[in-house]
């Protein structure tokens, strides 16, 4: 079965890679040229440390030497189709993927300042490090979608699928855990909410006095995902940002100046660029009242009684999440976390995250962690304590327990199939060449023999 690797791991690959700068020797010269794309022996070198990192390399490192220049290879092939079909990455969605993986950085270590002390370098260039590297695996995405866009399973795939499997062949599903959870956001005192919003004033009657929105965004704005442009983001539609920032946004006149307004991120103004149809271009400053030590000790005191009072059977766990969670996408369903990977209500080890998986891997069913800490996506600090609902043991795969698994991974087969089709088919319309003998790698050789 292939396998394809699309930028794996390329937030590791980026902050090994960056961290270890001028502690490794980076080889020079060209691997591959493939069409438009080249491949350097540096790509390569850069992967097998970010692999040693990790301790994935023990006695294997040919093998995964291989499989980091075959997944080089094709991601090479993907982007020169992607120019020549002319896909573009959307420029607001580039901007809030970068904004994302700078969240997640900043999550696993800790702040801004730990961030740019481990890459040694100030937010601003990190994100000219990593914009075209997201930008090639957003492409990368966008062609594999265009390429696989018709699959379907149905049921009597699955049912075929699973009937091809010898009894002691079929996958083994590991343990599963089905959790929920009651999320405490930490409300900000009012006297930070106050200075916030009396910074945030003095920034708008400086910009109504002539001062330059952009400038001002570049200084003071806290989004990191805009402040760099100017606090601007280009050709948004309807339905890509919060409602309470769209409802301004798209109700402005043209340069004019919206008065503060709030979203779950913090409070905002914005100034209206252009309209073009039914996309704007928007430019906005953000500042979010700091949140102090004494206000997360709030949240979290909070949940420990909360904690007590499920245990004392004094209120249900569902009806405390719809009363008392910050959660939206789980307050309503009893605050039962859906796997993403899935999208059932399952998850195994690798799904979890360790500290949780840790917490819970000792829980009877329907007991209940203590408060837990959580930095969330946008960067805010939280608590939550999680209920194990249920727990399934490892088991063969089997059509009604693990019906959602197994159309999963036929799925992915049928795409990796299609995918492989694809590249035997359009590879000859390629200049492809190696600076070595190709004939080591067996994957190209089998795509020019079939």
């Amino acid at each position: 079965m292939i396998r394809f690797l699309v930028f794996i791991c390329v937030l590791l690959h980026v902050a090994y890679s960056y961290a270890q700068e001028n502690q490794s020797v980076l080889v020079e010269g060209v691997f591959a040229v493939i069409g438009d794309h080249v491949i350097f022996y540096s790509d390569i070198e850069d992967q097998i440390l970010q692999y040693r990192h990790q301790g994935l390399i023990i006695n294997n490192e040919d093998s995964i030497r291989d499989k980091i220049i075959e997944d080089l290879f094709y991601q090479k092939i993907l982007l020169h189709f992607a120019a020549q079909d002319s896909l573009e990455v959307d420029v607001s969605e580039l901007d809030n993927t970068v904004n994302q993986r700078i969240l997640f950085f900043q999550e696993q270590l800790g702040s801004q300042e730990k961030v740019e002390n481990y890459f040694n370098k100030s937010i601003d260039e990190l994100i000219d490090e990593l914009t075209p590297m997201i930008q090639n695996q957003l492409l990368i995405q966008k062609m594999q979608f265009q390429i696989t866009k018709d699959v379907n399973v149905s049921p009597l795939d699955v049912e075929n699928f699973y009937h091809s499997f010898t009894e002691d062949s079929l996958p083994i599903i590991p343990d599963q855990y089905q959790v929920a959870q009651i999320l405490r956001t930490p409300k900000a005192a009012e006297i930070a909410v106050e200075e916030t919003l009396s910074k945030l004033e003095d920034l708008r009657e400086r910009i109504l006095n002539g001062a330059d929105f952009a400038t001002m965004a570049i200084l003071y704005s806290e989004d990191p995902g805009s402040s760099r442009n100017g606090g601007a983001y280009y050709n948004i539609k309807k339905g890509e940002f919060v409602r309470e920032f769209e409802s301004i946004a798209f109700s402005l006149d043209i340069d004019e100046l919206s008065e503060i307004f709030k979203t779950e991120y913090g409070y905002h103004i914005a100034q209206l660029i252009q309209r073009k149809g039914n996309k704007i271009d928007v430019r906005h400053i953000l500042m979010t009242p700091k949140i102090s030590n004494n206000d997360m000790l709030v949240a979290k005191d909070f949940l420990d009684s909360l904690r007590l009072e499920i245990m004392d059977d004094e209120i249900a766990f569902e009806v405390a999440s719809k009363k008392f969670s910050s959660d939206k996408a789980t307050r309503y369903n009893g605050g039962l976390l859906i796997n993403p990977n899935t999208n059932n209500s399952f998850f195994t080890k690798d799904d979890l995250d360790r500290v949780v998986y840790n917490e819970i891997s000792t829980l009877s069913i329907g007991a209940i962690t203590k408060p837990i800490y959580i930095k969330l996506q946008n960067g805010e600090e939280a608590y939550r304590i999680i209920k194990l609902v249920d727990k399934k043991e490892e088991h063969s795969a089997n059509l009604d327990d693990d019906y959602v698994f197994l159309k999963n991974y036929c799925f992915q087969l049928k795409k990796e199939g299609l995918l492989q089709n694809w590249y035997q088919k359009n590879i000859h319309k390629l200049h492809i060449q190696f600076t070595d003998d190709s004939s080591e790698y067996d994957f190209y050789n089998n795509l020019l023999e079939q």
